[in-house]
């Protein structure tokens, strides 16, 4: 057994090198310098662990994406400046206070805020899928379908019968969900849309040669568009649990919504870039009509964010927004796992006397980030912050509301993966009228919550808090 100790040996120090090689990427690309120490550290003292560790997590940047507009792609680039010359036409600002917010968006993402749009608000599943399918069964001429979780249950065959139903009289139809959050959808539900004409395909994040490792990055964008003329998006991914007809969530809590007119094209842009992606194509989109301006009219700008952005638009609109609130900010997420920044710009939104309440599911769907949030509570106590627990069942919506104009509702959660790892897809609303309508639905909510006692981590015993505070060490990860 002698010859295994020069084969030992060899391999130590070549996980060593390799260690020693990685730490300094770490400290080249670490998000913040506690990452590039911890990762760094963890790479020289105990390289096998950590080396497959860091290949996995340790990415900070998603390669192998092209961004419209940038110069990478001809194609790409001459749909987004078709889309901008379309969209400039109905060119708006946020008003007030919250004029930065749009402005950065537009600096961000060049996508310019528009007036002129209608909006739905769509509550629960029922509503939303009632309303997906009705615009799916007129269609004429495309329908682009993405989520991060389709399943093949029974709103997932429903919705395959209404799509082959479609791509049957002629519709163009593509379909795309991501790879890991749909891991668990058959391939027969693939196939059999694929056999009718329709276009089907998985964002796999890995996908680009040598970027095999790119696997803590997730698509998770919700968007249906039909015709150009209407899209769909908000929380609210293809499965009979977002129905409620799951018997360990119960009663499903989401929110989505409708839109008509000159925004539906940034909401284009979107799918485009994640298609082009996958497939290296850019599918031939159409613009809709020019409408006539409803006055007033809400102003909407899409928030398309990534990881493959160097400044993401995501918590440079959020952060704008907070801080900019002077009389409310309402949140509703189903996950609250903020980076520093947000949450410290959340808590000082209270103490300068905002009315600031969070608005949490009772139950856990992943179990870090629900421990995860009770390490906040101190802060979010002292502060001021209100915090409320929903009962019925589980509470996936994604909302913000702040003072009575602004809301944002999509995909984006209150946590350092939706921030940072994610491709999300939201959209931020101006308007008295929608705003109006997003209290009512919030006021319906807390009625149906519970008032957190924010002293629980403080009085909880040591085990508890031990078991919250390391699940926040991992919040990137969750």
């Amino acid at each position: 057994m002698s010859f295994l100790n020069p084969l030992i040996a060899t391999i130590s120090l070549a996980l060593e090198i390799t260690g020693i090689l990685l730490a300094m990427r770490a400290i080249l690309i670490a998000r913040t310098p506690q990452s590039a120490i911890a990762w760094s550290c963890g790479l020289i003292v105990l390289p096998i662990v950590a080396i497959p560790l860091f290949l996995i997590f340790g990415e900070s940047r998603f390669a192998g994406y092209t961004l419209a507009g940038r110069k990478g792609s001809q194609k790409l680039d001459e749909a987004f400046h078709s889309i901008i010359r379309h969209m400039e036409g109905y060119q708006a600002d946020f008003t007030g206070e919250f004029r930065e917010a749009s402005k950065m968006a537009n600096s961000l993402s060049r996508i310019p805020a528009t007036s002129g749009s209608k909006i739905d608000l769509l509550i629960d599943g029922t509503e939303t899928f009632q309303s997906i399918f009705a615009a799916i069964d007129a269609a004429k001429e495309s329908i682009w379908v993405q989520f991060f979780i389709i399943h093949d249950d029974r709103i997932g065959r429903e919705l395959a019968d209404r799509l082959v139903v479609a791509a049957r009289r002629g519709v163009e139809c593509r379909v795309m969900f991501d790879q890991v959050g749909s891991k668990s959808l058959s391939p027969s539900w693939s196939a059999r849309l694929r056999q009718e004409g329709i276009l089907v395909q998985s964002f796999v994040t890995n996908r680009q040669f040598g970027r095999r490792f790119q696997i803590n990055f997730r698509n998770h964008r919700k968007l249906v568009i039909v015709d150009a003329l209407v899209a769909f998006l908000g929380g609210l991914n293809v499965g009979d649990e977002y129905l409620g007809r799951n018997r360990r969530f119960g009663p499903w809590r989401d929110t989505h919504i409708r839109l008509e007119g000159p925004c539906v094209p940034g909401f284009q842009l979107s799918f485009l870039e994640d298609w082009n992606y996958i497939t290296g194509e850019v599918p031939p989109f159409r613009l809709p009509k020019p409408t006539v301006r409803a006055i007033p009219s809400p102003v909407v700008f899409p928030i398309a964010s990534g990881p493959a952005e160097s400044w993401s638009i995501c918590p440079a609109v959020y952060l704008s927004i907070i801080n900019s609130a002077t009389r409310r900010l309402w949140i509703a997420s189903p996950y609250f796992v903020p980076g520093s920044p947000l949450f410290f710009a959340i808590c000082h939104a209270a103490i300068r006397g905002v009315d600031v309440r969070i608005i949490l599911p009772q139950m856990a769907d992943h179990l870090l980030p629900w421990l995860s949030s009770f390490s906040y509570y101190p802060k979010l106590r002292e502060a001021g912050v209100k915090l409320w627990r929903y009962q019925p069942g589980f509470m996936h919506q994604k909302v913000l509301l702040a003072d009575d104009d602004i809301a944002i509702v999509g995909s984006i959660n209150v946590d350092y993966r939706s921030f940072v790892l994610n491709f999300e897809l939201s959209a931020a609303i101006q308007d008295k009228n929608f705003a109006e309508q997003i209290e009512t639905m919030f006021l319906a909510d807390f009625d149906r919550s519970a008032p957190e006692d924010l002293r629980k981590f403080e009085d909880g015993d040591l085990f508890f808090r031990l078991k919250c505070r390391a699940a926040a060490l991992m919040s990137p990860e969750q």
